[in-house]
């Protein structure tokens, strides 16, 4: 992505922050996972959306005091010696670069320097940090270490929450970023249609995940969570991610997973006839869902809220259960469809969400109805991903086939 991009984002979080602030992102460290390893690395979303840079460690300073607006971005000293082991570590003038940021120092020096900010005449009335409003068990991470040191030195500073900034910025969606989602979406694609290929009873689940995540590799991309393949009675648990069990001729599996590009993810779920070819039941229960998905697209315009567009759809499926005598009272649909019509999507599957949970122009959304008969052993899913904008919405992955005959036909 163009380093321009960034430069505009860190501009546009400069504009929404009071005066006299200053503004901390970490890109994040990985977590230890044993004695000898890490986990793998994940950069901070924030982190990347203002900098593009994907490195741990590092510390990027927004400032603005007296309406002048500086940035510092503070990276690891290079050590000739951790580069023998683990890699080679980013110079000045690759951060520079990739980030547009002049003012690149020692990350060593971050602490000492900050506390010396804090303590000057020209020292900022508020500090913003992120932080996820989670409850009490959001993990003790950067963000709350330099909160909890801030409070202990400086007890008269004031601590902001940057996360109503970065939800207005995150969740309206320019082209460059809509653009890798798209690319996202064609590597799931893509890969989806391998593991249709190899797609048959008495293949394990897991065998199925491995398929799909292989095709990522192979584009240089990989998943954007855990691959749920979830097949039989299995597919009614929402998140089920064990994977162990032989898939039966005659069942389906429900696919829910997404790839990343630039960290941008995609988010789609399929459920296919183990065999090629759907009972007469599934595909009853499959054509429903599917319906859902055009009545949530209806629904969707700016300016909806996400609770009226899955009112709809509750209403839509309603009418189908008690068609095919699933129930007869209205108010049991939730016993078969028991989450929402879909979220927010972007640098997070789960993006930045609104307070007021309404679609605004140029958010991204993923559109996922799905019912769980479980005392049938059938549970269904369709989703896609796509983009609220002023002249309606766009399916951002239609080129990924969900119809009974395109599937059976692929699958034949």
């Amino acid at each position: 992505m163009n380093k321009d991009f960034f430069i505009s984002n860190r501009k546009k979080f400069a504009e929404r922050m009071e005066d006299y602030s200053t503004a901390v992102f970490f890109s994040g460290k990985a977590p230890r996972e044993s004695a000898d390893q890490e986990y793998e690395f994940s950069v901070d979303r924030n982190f990347f959306y203002l900098t593009g840079i994907d490195r741990e460690d590092m510390v990027l300073l927004i400032n603005k005091i007296g309406g002048i607006v500086t940035e510092t971005l503070y990276i690891p000293p290079v050590d000739e010696y951790f580069e023998k082991w683990f890699g080679i570590l980013m110079r000045k003038e690759e951060a520079e670069e990739a980030s547009g940021i002049g003012s690149i120092q020692n990350s060593n020096e971050f602490m000492e320097q900050f506390a010396k900010k804090l303590s000057s005449s020209d020292r900022p009335d508020n500090i913003y940090i992120f932080s996820y409003i989670t409850g009490k068990d959001e993990s003790y991470d950067q963000y709350r270490s330099l909160a909890h040191w801030m409070r202990n030195q400086y007890p008269a500073m004031n601590i902001k929450n940057s996360l109503d900034i970065m939800i207005e910025l995150r969740s309206s969606k320019t082209e460059e970023e809509v653009n890798e989602i798209k690319i996202a979406i064609g590597y799931t694609k893509e890969a989806l249609e391998f593991v249709m290929k190899n797609l048959k009873p008495g293949r394990i689940e897991y065998q199925v995940k491995a398929d799909f995540e292989y095709q990522l590799m192979l584009r240089g991309s990989k998943p954007s969570f855990k691959t749920i393949g979830a097949s039989g009675k299995n597919a009614v648990i929402l998140h089920y991610v064990d994977l162990k069990q032989k898939i039966e001729d005659g069942s389906m599996i429900l696919l829910d997973l997404g790839a990343l590009s630039n960290y941008y993810a995609s988010d789609i779920s399929r459920t296919y006839p183990a065999n090629g070819k759907f009972t007469q039941r599934q595909k009853d229960i499959y054509n429903i869902v599917l319906e859902a998905q055009e009545v949530t697209m209806d629904a969707m315009h700016v300016g909806a809220s996400e609770v009226a567009v899955n009112d709809a759809v509750k209403a839509h499926f309603a009418k189908g259960l008690k068609a095919l005598k699933i129930i007869s009272d209205d108010a049991d649909v939730d016993k078969y469809y028991y989450h929402s019509i879909g979220h927010p999507l972007g640098l997070d599957v789960h993006d930045l969400r609104r307070r007021d949970k309404t679609m605004q122009e140029n958010n991204v959304y993923t559109v996922e109805p799905g019912l769980y008969i479980k005392e049938e052993g059938i549970g269904i899913r369709i989703e896609d991903d796509v983009w609220v904008t002023k002249n309606g919405v766009i399916n951002l992955s239609k080129d990924i086939i969900k119809t009974v005959n395109d599937i059976e036909n692929f699958m034949r």
